[in-house]
């Protein structure tokens, strides 16, 4: 029975020793692949760019809202649309020179970047009330003077009682 014994615990001395040898070989083959691999991270491999390229684009989303804030000399903005406050980053065609706090605008953007920008135009509805108030003491004016003229010339009968 010591002699089974012995025989099984050296079995398993050896498979384990065994065992050790194996990893340790494994080891000492991924350590030089993973010494290759940190050099793609300064000059990609030509597989590296390939993946890089056909990786998909993200989706742009378009938000129509108000300025709440523009720093031109960073190329920041943000605009309050109906979820609540978006930060951007002026994109390349995206010029912030003509945008002001509070101008409506319509902003297509992705990963925070803005790709487009249109301030809208007031709208006429909107225009003409602040014309119409402006202009309205200048045409009562004229026509006041106007008035006193005609009422003299009609000379009427007097009326029957």
């Amino acid at each position: 029975m010591k002699k089974l014994f012995t025989m099984v615990l050296a079995v398993v001395f050896a498979l384990s020793v065994a065992g050790l040898a194996v990893a340790a070989d494994n080891a000492a083959k991924a350590a030089p692949k993973a010494a290759p691999a940190a050099a793609p991270a300064a000059a990609p491999a030509p597989a590296a760019e390939k993946k890089a390229e056909k990786a998909p684009k993200a989706k742009s989303t378009q938000l129509t809202g108000t300025i709440e804030a523009v720093d031109a000399a960073a190329g920041t903005f943000t605009v309050k649309g109906k979820k609540g406050n978006v930060d951007l980053k002026a994109g390349e065609k995206v010029k912030l020179g003509d945008v002001k706090v509070g101008d409506k605008v319509t902003v297509k953007y992705a990963d925070g970047k803005a790709m487009s920008l249109k301030v809208q135009k007031a709208k006429k509805s909107e225009a003409k009330p602040a014309e119409k108030k402006a202009e309205a003491p200048k045409p009562a004016a004229p026509a006041a003077a106007p008035a006193p003229a005609p009422a003299p010339a009609p000379a009427a009968p007097p009326a029957k009682k």
